[in-house]
């Protein structure tokens, strides 16, 4: 667990801690970091981590889940009356996780890449993010569970990019993507049943 902040000054001393986490996970792996090494990393008494985190593990948290809000600020690049594509949020989704590629190597080195989807699709599923913007015509319960199909999915499409070296533009990725979410999976399958 960890605190959710009413200040500037408090989320900021709070994210500085995330990131010191990601600094010493490129120095050591996560299974042998401890909250000491983490405060001796940062240079802060104990008592001012777990003002902020009940654990590493809630450290660790919201580091993605802060990671996924900053995200939502990458995507205010748009201004006012410009026209929102999918090809152009897709763009947008792969150039923000292309940008965060020092947290993708961290969790691919040490094996924690599941945890950001599965902590997107919490983040995604606690407060309708996703499901209300997108088809409206569609019952809540099915909006949403085709919008955790559809971001388990990028994720996973995400760290694949990742791991693969990028060989393919965000653009490129938002091409090949688009195509899933707006033609059939399975064109036949009417006559398999």
């Amino acid at each position: 667990m960890y605190k959710q902040c009413k200040t500037e000054q408090s989320a900021a001393r709070q994210r500085k801690m995330e990131l010191g986490l990601l600094d010493l996970m490129h120095l050591k792996p996560y299974n042998e970091i401890t909250v000491s090494d983490l405060c001796e990393h940062m240079q802060i008494p104990r008592k001012s981590f777990y003002r902020y985190f009940s654990s590493k593990e809630g450290a660790f948290h919201a580091l993605l889940d802060h990671t996924m809000m900053d995200y939502e600020g990458f995507n205010a690049i748009y201004a006012d009356g410009d026209s929102r594509t999918l090809h152009r949020e897709l763009t947008q989704f792969f150039l923000f996780w292309k940008s965060q590629d020092r947290l993708l190597d961290v969790l691919d080195r040490n094996h924690l890449s599941a945890s950001l989807v599965e902590r997107t699709l919490t983040h995604v599923n606690s407060g309708d993010v996703i499901p209300l913007r997108f088809l409206g015509e569609e019952a809540f319960y099915a909006r949403k569970q085709i919008c955790l199909f559809c971001i388990a999915g990028l994720m996973t499409v995400v760290l694949t990019w990742h791991q693969d070296g990028y060989p393919q533009s965000a653009e490129q990725m938002a091409s090949i993507t688009a195509r899933l979410v707006t033609q059939p999976l399975f064109p036949n399958i009417q006559s398999l049943l």
